[in-house]
């Protein structure tokens, strides 16, 4: 039988990790108030077919993961909470402590890269409704914990010596199924094979680790656990079968049954950019099969019965399909009615008799749990993690509709710097690269959007078109080839970005001569086409860089087969087509005619990919400056650091486009050096 000990008191910093009741006092937004939100799920809105919510077998209580970042001490208050269905309850903690679970991902040849991306995790509710499981780490390995809907107490149940990747309960709750991830093997092969040095093959990411990864695909193995006696055995192929539909009780996004036996499900046999999207289909109880011949019905996510026998299912749609729109349909009877669209983001739902129970954000809202009414479009506030937001300053937005010069269509939006004055003209920063639900700090979380309006600056937070390449292709390398043709993706997404700066200068919002432009990863392949390729922009921050001949080696002879094979000319090819295609993207080739200030802000497994572009820039005068974030990935994950970016963006801002000097009473020894950045960048500029 499994113990039951108490569970640690909480410590002194997380004290407020539910929030108290009262009115929330007008101030100012600062950047931590942004780095200390509460969160439910992670961050970056996730795919919205990933599971955040779990619904009590008696539909009365939700279970979630509750989190809140602790910047000062760089670390993570975490909970598992439960909330009433009615919200006339006050939402609970049933269980505290543990650490941030970040996912794994296999890249090419590699397993088990690391990344800064917070991993979903999924309450499964015991059938009686008396308890329920989820992932918990402490310590080096994550495991299935259980804990009392009461509070009362929580443990852990499996004792793997290897991180617990998913599980679900089976039977009456007393069977796990749960596979874990196993590189302990592949590890120690690697250990002794650096006895007598690492041979340098496919295996190896020079740009992240010195040291080769284990090969792909990561190895997984299923167990049964019989709860009640702790016996263990190897899963059959039908429990396995199990744990990729999602378990008997929690079934999958993908498809829906209802008390007729009815099923509703995806056809996803097509291909499509998302794998979890497909066409609507209908299997009767009697054994008819229906696809829904609408135009509505591919596409879709999310089907799920009403009790009058309607299906109802969500999909994107509109402009840039930039809203999230709810249909309903029975099956044989006409076609499919909208009856409710918006343009805030449905993180996830799940039914709740002929309503959703979301968790909703919107441009200006956190994400919250509401009660939603497709039929009426009533909501009701169920739980607010962060009420103190309500009293903080925030800048208007405002959605915009782009077409760029290639004629596809994105959205924007526009925020308004807190006590906007027309007339009068703003500096403005530009935040990409996706930009539905709740404006923090774009994809990354790196560039704090409210902040920099409660410093002054316009915000343009804009999303990148489709892909030209996925218009054509369903193949994801032969799209990134059609992609890098002429550049004709870089071109197109920098003329979504230049539209929505124009537009805000011809609206007399921003100031021509000052504006900044920011990103990671997509977003800083933009930012870099753009330093070349426009003249907008008068500084930069980018949170990983840079292109040059060198980055087909930087990431071993695996990824440099595939640039070979998008386009990227091979380091010895010295022709004049190859010069002509590095001067096309990299900074170092151009270091002689770039003046703009650029901002580096990398992780430690990314900072080497900079060091030639940075070196070129360094010796020709350009106001460059470097911080490099250790025990980081190509999303930042450390609360400390977060905070650091988003105050040292401010900051940098604040000196090229505002002149102005906030760091010299927190950061005086980078006020210096950027001091000498400018008389550097004078100097060049009269020689």
């Amino acid at each position: 039988m499994l113990s039951w000990p108490v569970h640690a008191a909480d410590s002194q910093d997380c004290a407020d990790l539910l929030p108290e009741s009262g009115n929330a006092v007008r101030r100012a937004l600062i950047a931590e108030d942004l780095a200390r939100l509460r969160d439910i799920g992670p961050v970056d809105t996730p795919s919205e077919d990933r599971r955040i919510l779990a619904l009590s077998p008696d539909g009365k209580h939700l279970a979630f993961q509750l989190r809140r970042a602790n910047p000062q001490g760089n670390a993570y208050c975490l909970a598992m909470v439960v909330a009433d269905v009615t919200g006339s309850q006050p939402v609970r903690i049933v269980d505290r402590g543990g650490e941030f679970i970040r996912t794994t991902l296999d890249l090419r040849a590699q397993a088990g890269s690391p990344t800064g991306i917070a991993k979903v995790i999924t309450p499964r509710w015991s059938p009686d409704g008396r308890w329920f499981a989820y992932l918990k780490r402490e310590g080096p390995v994550t495991q299935v914990w259980r804990a009392n809907a009461d509070g009362s107490r929580s443990a852990p149940i499996t004792r793997s010596d290897d991180d617990v990747e998913d599980f679900y309960l089976a039977g009456d709750g007393n069977r796990l199924v749960f596979s874990v991830a196993s590189l302990r093997e592949a590890n120690q092969a690697i250990d002794d094979e650096g006895l007598t040095g690492f041979h340098y093959d496919e295996r190896f990411a020079p740009g992240s680790s010195p040291r080769p990864f284990p090969p792909a695909p990561t190895p997984r193995i299923v167990w049964f656990m019989d709860l009640s006696s702790g016996a263990l055995r190897p899963a059959t192929n039908e429990e396995r079968a199990g744990l990729e539909a999602g378990g008997p009780h929690e079934g999958t996004w993908k498809e829906a049954s209802n008390t007729r036996g009815n099923r509703a499900w995806l056809d996803t046999s097509a291909p499509t950019y998302w794998q979890q999207l497909g066409r609507l289909t209908v299997d009767f109880a009697d054994g008819r099969s229906l696809a829904c011949p609408d135009a509505v019905c591919a596409g879709v996510r999310r089907p799920w019965w009403t009790r009058q026998g309607y299906v109802r299912f969500v999909r994107r749609e509109g402009w840039a399909d930039g809203s999230t729109a709810i249909y309903q349909w029975r099956p044989g009877h006409g076609s499919p009615r909208r009856i409710y669209v918006t343009d805030d983001v449905l993180v996830d739902c799940v039914p709740d008799g002929d309503g959703l129970i979301c968790l909703r954000e919107s441009s200006l809202i956190p994400r919250r749990l509401e009660r939603l009414d497709p039929r009426t479009g009533h909501r009701q506030v169920l739980f607010d993690p962060n009420p103190e937001f309500a009293g903080l300053s925030l800048g208007k937005a405002e959605r915009l509709h782009l077409t760029n010069a290639y004629g596809l269509p994105s959205i924007a939006d526009l925020v308004l710097p807190v006590g906007y004055q027309p007339g009068e003209h703003y500096p403005m920063v530009v935040v990409q690269y996706h930009t539905r639900g709740f404006l923090r700090g774009g994809t990354g979380d790196d560039y704090p959007i409210q902040a920099f309006a409660n410093r002054g600056y316009a915000v343009l937070s804009v999303s990148k078109p489709a892909s030209i390449g996925l218009s054509r292709t369903t193949d994801f390398a032969e799209a990134d080839r059609i992609n890098l043709k002429d550049f004709a993706d870089r071109r197109s997404v920098l003329s979504s970005v230049e539209q929505g700066v124009r537009l805000a200068i011809a609206r007399g919002i921003a100031d021509p001569k000052r504006v900044g432009i920011t990103g990671l990863s997509d977003g800083a392949s933009t930012v870099m086409f753009a330093l070349l390729h426009s003249t907008l922009f008068s500084a930069a921050a980018m949170s990983q860089c840079c292109y040059d001949p060198t980055m087909t080696a930087r990431g071993g002879p695996g990824a440099a087969k595939s640039f070979y094979f998008y386009g990227y000319p091979k380091l010895t090819d010295r022709s004049t087509q190859a010069e002509d295609f590095w001067r096309q993207i990299a900074l170092s080739y151009n270091a002689d005619r770039i003046r703009t200030p650029i901002l580096l802000q990398l992780s430690d497994d990314e900072y080497s990919s900079a060091l030639v572009t940075y070196t070129a820039l360094r010796e020709a005068k350009v106001p460059i400056d470097m911080f490099v974030f250790p025990g980081e990935h190509h999303i930042k994950w450390q609360p400390a650091h977060r905070l650091a970016q988003y105050q040292r963006s401010l900051d940098w801002f604040d000196y090229w486009l505002k002149d102005a000097r906030p760091a010299a009473y927190a950061r005086p020894r980078e006020l210096s050096h950027w001091e000498a950045l400018r008389r550097d960048q004078l100097s060049a500029g009269n020689s």
